[in-house]
C-alpha cells in the first residue's frame, strides 16, 4: 500500500528575507516537525520564497547555506516549494494581486525557475520537488484577454528548464498548475483541458520533447478550490491519471460553507482586507469578494449551499446554518486508498492565520498547525493509510 508524505505550507508565515524565514522555522516549523516525529510522522518543509529571496539565495552560496542549515536544525528537508505569491504575501492588501505577475510575463518565467534551482541545490539527488504556481492568470472585466499561447511558451521554456535541471542535479522539480476560482483556469478538468490543448497536444514549443512536458508540467489540486467551484475532487484526480497528468501535489485545505441563509451573516463578518475570497453559490450566483456577496445577499440567500474561498483550520468545522467543507476534505482523503500508484504530497494550507482573529483562538501558532496535520494523519489512519517511514530516502 502507498505511503504518504504530510507537511503544511509556510506561506502562513512573513518571509519577507531570509532572517524572517529561518525565524519561522525555529518558532514554529521546528515545534510542528517536531510533533509530527513524536507521533511516527516525517515531516519536510513545505516551503514559499518571495522573488527577491530566492534571487538571493540562487546568487549566494552562503545564504543557501545557511538555509540548509535552519533546515537541518528544523528536522525538515525540502520536500515541495509554494511558488504562487511572487511578492509579499503577508502585505496589508494582496487580493488580486497574488496573480500578477502572470504566465504570460517573463517575470513569472524567471521567478520560477529560481525557486526550481534553490530546490535542486537543497534537496537531495532523487528527490521530486512539487513546485506549485498560479493558475496561468487572472482577469478582470473589461481587460484583454490573456494570450494562452505565449503562457504556453513559457509554461514550455519552464519544463525544458526543469529538464536540463534533473539532468544536472538528478533532482526532479514539478511545476504544478494549481486552478483557482474566477481565474483563467479554475477547475482541474479546464486545466487538464489547456495542457493538452497548448502544450502536449499540439506543442506550444517544438523543441521540447512531449516527454519532457508530461515529465515537468501538472496539476496542483487545492480542495478548498475545488469545493468553491463544485468539482469533485476524487474524479478530477480519476481524470487527471486517466489522462496521465502529473499530480505532485494536493493542498488539503477547508472553506467557509453556509447551508441556510441564517449563516450569511456570519460568513459576511469574516470580510478583510488582505485577500481574495470568491464566493459560489450553488444556484450560479458568484461574487469576487465578500463585499461583492453583501451587495447581493438576497441573491445568495435564494441561491443555495454558499462556499467561500477563505481557507479555514481543517479541524475545525460547526453543524448548523454555518460551518466548513470539512466533511469533504475528509471523504477525499479517506478515499485515497483508491487512488493508482504514489500518493501526491499533501500539503495543508490554511495561510490564513493572521486573518481569522478571535476565531483562530490563542494558542500558540505551532500548536493549532500541529493540530490540523494530526487531523488529517487521523483521517488517512481511518483511510488504512501509513506515513512514509521516518528513516526513508527522498522521493
Amino acid at each position: 500500500m502507498s505511503t504518504y508524505r504530510l507537511t503544511y505550507c509556510s506561506n502562513v508565515h512573513a518571509a519577507p528575507d531570509l532572517a524572517a524565514v529561518a525565524a519561522a522555522l525555529r518558532a514554529h516549523t521546528a515545534p510542528v516537525a517536531a510533533a509530527a516525529r513524536a507521533a511516527g510522522r516525517p515531516m519536510g518543509w513545505g516551503g514559499w520564497l518571495p522573488d527577491d529571496l530566492a534571487a538571493r539565495l540562487l546568487a549566494e552560496p552562503a545564504a543557501r547555506a545557511e538555509l540548509a542549515q535552519a533546515l537541518a536544525a528544523a528536522g525538515t528537508p525540502l520536500w515541495t516549494l509554494n511558488a504562487f505569491p511572487f511578492g509579499d504575501f503577508h502585505d496589508a492588501v494582496v487580493k488580486t494581486a497574488v496573480y500578477r505577475p502572470d504566465w504570460g510575463t517573463e517575470d513569472r518565467l524567471q521567478y520560477t525557475r529560481r525557486c526550481a534551482e534553490v530546490a535542486a541545490a537543497l534537496a537531495p539527488p532523487g528527490a521530486c520537488v512539487p513546485i506549485s504556481t498560479l493558475p496561468l492568470g487572472y482577469r478582470a472585466p473589461g481587460e484583454p484577454p490573456a494570450d494562452l499561447r505565449v503562457m504556453a511558451r513559457n509554461l514550455a521554456r519552464c519544463a525544458s528548464a526543469f529538464a536540463a535541471l534533473e539532468a544536472r542535479t538528478g533532482v526532479r522539480c514539478v511545476l504544478a498548475i494549481e486552478p483557482e476560482p474566477d481565474c483563467l483556469v479554475e477547475t482541474a478538468a479546464a486545466t487538464a483541458a489547456f495542457l493538452e490543448r497548448w502544450l502536449f497536444d499540439e506543442g506550444a514549443w517544438t523543441t521540447v520533447p512531449a516527454a519532457a512536458l508530461r515529465r515537468h508540467l501538472g496539476v496542483c489540486v487545492d480542495l478548498c478550490h475545488l469545493a468553491v467551484v463544485g468539482e469533485d475532487a476524487m474524479a478530477a484526480l480519476a481524470d487527471l491519471h486517466a489522462r496521465g497528468i502529473e499530480v505532485p501535489k494536493v493542498q488539503v485545505s477547508s472553506c467557509f460553507e453556509v447551508r441556510t441563509p441564517a449563516g450569511l451573516d456570519r460568513l459576511l463578518a469574516f470580510a478583510e482586507p488582505r485577500y481574495l475570497h470568491q464566493t459560489v453559490a450553488r444556484g450560479g450566483v458568484r461574487a469576487l469578494d465578500l463585499p461583492d456577496v453583501a451587495a447581493a445577499r438576497a441573491q445568495f440567500a435564494a441561491a443555495g449551499v454558499v462556499r467561500s474561498h477563505y481557507h479555514v483550520p481543517l479541524d475545525w468545522d460547526e453543524a448548523g446554518a454555518f460551518g466548513s467543507t470539512q466533511r469533504e476534505v475528509a471523504r477525499v482523503l479517506r478515499s485515497l486508498p483508491a487512488l493508482r500508484g504514489p500518493l501526491p504530497l499533501l500539503e495543508v494550507e490554511t495561510y490564513t492565520w493572521g486573518v481569522l482573529g478571535d476565531f483562530a483562538g490563542s494558542a500558540p501558532l505551532h500548536d493549532r498547525i500541529a493540530r490540523e496535520l494530526a487531523w488529517v494523519a487521523g483521517e488517512l489512519a481511518a483511510a488504512g493509510l501509513r506515513p512514509e517511514p521516518l528513516s526513508s530516502s527522498p522521493r
